[in-house]
């Protein structure tokens, strides 16, 4: 298997391809601005693209040796890789996430997702909007119609891991509604005739990516293991 992790300076493919390799799918990075490797492929299959993204001023600040060209810069290396982004079945927003956290969530994936499985792994991403909706998404949920646990005194401390909060959170009409329209929307993402991609995000946001959308998203991964579909979760802002 060939893989080649691409994406504008910044974005992190060196990062994501050492990750990959590290894990048993050996990959190489390409940033736009040297010329695209060509990955050999050991048993002739097709070259597997994963394409890192991450918002300009995220970039700016990650460049590599340090230097900032500006975004005339990010925007040529980016258009070097464009011919590439409608093969593409798999994309990684880096925005806010270091090296420490891009490995716990390409390691909590299956090993198979880079297969070509016949069955598609959902990830189900709580995440806050004051940070910004994920760039990588398939469908969007939004948690702010529930009632905040952050309200009340007692659950305010706790994230939406707890079981305390996760009750107060679960037993609304609400939360009900959201996390069936959920399910509904993952189903809608599958088609009969074979997957369209290896991995389907629905993120779930609320304000501080704490509370609501954390408990959400869990009960949603839990959801549909229960149904026999490769799930799991992440949280991209709750230890923030």
């Amino acid at each position: 298997m060939a893989v080649l992790v691409y994406g504008p300076p910044g974005s992190g493919p060196d990062q994501v391809a050492a990750e990959l390799t590290a894990l048993g799918a050996p990959a190489l990075a390409w940033d736009g601005l040297a010329p695209q490797p060509d990955p050999a492929s050991e048993d002739g299959g097709a070259l597997r693209l994963v394409r890192t993204v991450a918002s300009l001023e995220a970039c700016l600040a990650r460049w590599p040796d340090g230097g900032q060209p500006g975004a005339e810069g990010w925007l040529a290396a980016r258009e070097r890789q464009r011919h590439l982004f409608t093969a593409t079945r798999v994309v990684l927003d880096t925005t806010h996430r270091d090296r420490m956290a891009v490995a716990r969530a390409l390691a909590a994936l299956p090993g198979s997702w880079l297969e070509g499985s016949a069955h598609p792994v959902v990830v189900a991403e709580s995440f806050s909007f004051i940070r910004g909706v994920p760039l990588d998404l398939d469908c969007c949920l939004d948690a702010r119609p529930v009632s905040n646990p952050f309200w009340v005194e007692e659950l305010r401390p706790f994230p939406g891991t707890d079981p305390r909060v996760s009750s107060f959170v679960l037993r609304q009409e609400a939360a009900s509604r959201l996390l069936d329209a959920a399910e509904q929307m993952v189903e809608s993402q599958l088609r009969p005739e074979g997957r369209s991609r290896p991995l389907i995000r629905l993120a779930v946001g609320c304000t501080g990516g704490r509370h609501r959308s954390v408990a959400l998203a869990e009960e949603l991964c839990r959801r549909l293991l229960r149904r026999g579909a490769p799930a799991v979760v992440w949280h991209r802002d709750l230890e923030v």
